[in-house]
């Protein structure tokens, strides 16, 4: 199966199952939203190799008293701003499991495929993450902010084939559009995300800027 198909069918189980749960148990919330990013990445290895674009992609999550299952999916192409190299059509997705401790803190862990294909080959980057996030109201309930980070449990590539190691972070704001600026079933979020990545054994290292607007609905 590929990693298009892999992700896609993940997302698609979620919000079957997301749908039916909710129908059946009262204590089950969830989220199911689309997204809009701008994707840019740096390349170190025997010269430097810069890439931006823009992705499309759902995102979704299923919460269960404190335990909560996140799913995101993008795909989308990636020009070289050298205008030599080629170009990249990427497809990246994650899946977390979250324990939300408290209102403000949570911690989750979970595997973020990255994939780039090529004319020249296909290179794929999987990284275990474990990672804290706090957040916090800015504007009364309906603004709210947080920051997040988060080191790589483990690191594979493929091309050439390794191992290594990862850590990043992200800082966002989520507006909820409920009547009276009350927390609704409506909502909109900008995220900014970065990471890096670090071959084991080679002079070799990825660093990635993400740019996220996202739209969706909460259900309760």
């Amino acid at each position: 199966m590929s990693t298009r198909c892999f992700w896609l069918t993940a997302l698609s189980a979620l919000g079957v199952l997301t749908a039916g749960s909710l129908a059946a148990q009262s204590s089950l919330s969830g989220t199911a939203a689309g997204l809009v990013q701008n994707f840019r990445a740096r390349s170190e290895a025997s010269g430097v190799t810069q890439v931006s674009g823009t992705a499309l992609g759902f995102t979704g999550s299923l919460r269960f008293r404190r335990f909560e299952l996140g799913v995101q999916y993008a795909e989308g192409t990636l020009q070289p701003t050298d205008q030599v190299s080629e170009s990249r059509d990427l497809v990246e997705g994650a899946l977390a499991l979250r324990f939300v401790g408290t209102p403000w803190l949570s911690v989750e862990m979970g595997p973020r495929v990255r994939h780039y294909a090529t004319t020249s080959g296909a290179e794929r980057w999987v990284t275990w993450r474990l990672g804290g996030r706090v957040e916090t109201a800015l504007v009364g309930t309906s603004v709210r902010g947080y920051a997040m980070l988060w080191r790589g449990l483990g690191l594979e590539v493929n091309v050439p084939p390794g191992s290594g190691s990862a850590h990043g972070g992200e800082v966002g704001v989520t507006v909820d559009l409920g009547p009276g600026g009350g927390r609704g079933p409506l909502w909109v979020a900008l995220v900014y995300g970065i990471d890096q990545a670090q071959v084991h054994g080679a002079a070799r290292r990825e660093t990635v800027e993400t740019l996220t607007l996202t739209a969706g609905l909460r259900r309760r």
